[in-house]
C-alpha cells in the first residue's frame, strides 16, 4: 500500500472518530488532504483527548462540620434535614468552573439534591444571601470575641482592685506592715474564693486573736502567725455557716491539737462524726475532749461510747 493511500485511510479514520464522538452524522470526503492539515488534524484530536478540568480537592471534615452547623444541618436546595436524610457539602460554584473549597463557596445539600444538580450553580440571589449570612455570623463572633476580651479585662481590673483594698485593711491592722508581691498573690487567691466582707473579718479575727504587742511594736513572729491564719479562719467560718455541726467537730479537733501531744487528725474527725450519729451531743463531745488526759484516753473513751450504742441501735 503507497504512503498517500495510507494517509488517506487514516484520515478517514480520523474524521469517523470524531463523527462518533460528537454524535453526528458526518460526510467522509475521498478528497486529498494536505499533509500539513493532517498533522495538524491528528494534534488536534490527541490535544482533545486530555481533561482540562481542575482537580478536585476534598473538603475536610473540620470545614464540612462548619458549614453543616452554619446550615443547621438543612439541605439549603429541598429543606430536608438529617437524620432523614443524608447530607453532603455541595460546591455553589462548580469546582468544573474553578470552585473552591472556601467556606464562602460551600453549601449543605441532601444525596438526592447533590446527585441530580451536578454543576447547576443556585441562583445568585441564593447565593449572596448565603455568603451575607456568614459574613455577619463571622462578625457577630468577631464583636463577641472583643466584648468577652473587654469583660476579662475588666474582671482582671476588679481582681487588682480588690486586692489593692484588702492590702490597704491589713496595713491599716497590723500598723508598719505591709504586704509584698507574695502576700498580695496569696490575696488574689482568697478573693477567688471567698467574698470581700469574709475576708476582712477573718483580717479583724486574726489579728485580734494573734498579733503581740512587744515594747510597743507587733513582734515579727506573731505578725507573720497571724497572716498564716486568715485562710483557715475563711473555711472554718464558711464551714461552720454552711455546716454547723462538721464545724463544732473541727472546733473538738482543734482542742486535741492544744492538749495532746499526739492526735491521729483524720480517725478524731470520723470517730466524732460517728458519734454524733449514733446521738451524742455535741456538749457531751466537747466535755470528754476537755476532760481526757491524751489521744489514747479519748479515744477510749469514744470507741466505748460508740461500741455501747451501736449494740442498742
Amino acid at each position: 500500500m503507497s504512503s498517500k493511500k495510507r494517509r488517506r485511510d487514516k484520515r478517514k479514520q480520523a474524521q469517523k472518530s470524531k463523527a462518533l464522538l460528537e454524535n453526528k452524522n458526518v460526510e467522509i470526503s475521498d478528497a486529498p488532504i494536505d499533509e500539513n492539515e493532517e498533522e495538524g488534524l491528528i494534534e488536534n484530536n490527541s490535544y482533545e483527548s486530555k481533561s482540562n478540568k481542575p482537580k478536585r480537592i476534598p473538603v475536610s471534615k473540620k470545614i464540612r462540620f462548619e458549614v453543616f452547623k452554619r446550615d443547621k444541618f438543612i439541605c439549603q436546595y429541598c429543606g430536608r434535614s438529617a437524620p432523614d436524610v443524608v447530607l453532603n457539602v455541595d460546591h455553589i460554584k462548580p469546582v468544573a468552573e474553578d470552585g473552591t473549597n472556601d467556606i464562602l463557596n460551600l453549601i449543605t445539600s441532601c444525596f438526592d439534591c447533590n446527585s441530580g444538580k451536578r454543576d447547576k450553580l443556585l441562583s445568585d440571589d441564593t447565593v449572596i444571601k448565603k455568603q451575607q449570612a456568614q459574613l455577619e455570623a463571622l462578625q457577630e463572633r468577631k464583636e463577641q470575641i472583643e466584648m468577652m476580651f473587654e469583660w476579662k479585662k475588666g474582671l482582671l481590673e476588679i481582681d487588682d482592685q480588690i486586692t489593692n483594698q484588702l492590702a490597704e485593711y491589713w496595713s491599716e491592722l497590723v500598723t508598719g506592715y505591709s504586704l509584698n508581691d507574695n502576700g498580695k498573690a496569696k490575696l488574689k487567691e482568697l478573693s477567688r474564693k471567698y467574698q470581700l466582707d469574709e475576708i476582712m473579718t477573718a483580717m479583724k479575727i486574726s489579728s485580734e486573736q494573734y498579733l503581740i504587742i512587744e515594747n510597743g511594736n507587733y513582734k515579727q513572729e506573731s505578725v507573720e502567725n497571724a497572716w498564716k491564719k486568715i485562710g483557715g479562719i475563711c473555711h472554718n467560718r464558711k464551714l461552720e455557716r454552711d455546716n454547723p455541726n462538721l464545724a463544732r467537730l473541727y472546733y473538738f479537733r482543734k482542742i486535741m491539737q492544744k492538749n495532746f501531744r499526739y492526735v491521729d487528725n483524720i480517725n478524731a474527725i470520723k470517730l466524732l462524726k460517728k458519734a454524733l450519729e449514733l446521738g451524742a451531743t455535741l456538749e457531751s463531745l466537747e466535755d470528754h475532749v476537755r476532760s481526757s488526759r491524751n489521744w489514747s484516753d479519748w479515744q477510749e473513751g469514744i470507741e466505748e461510747y460508740i461500741n455501747k450504742n451501736t449494740e442498742d441501735w
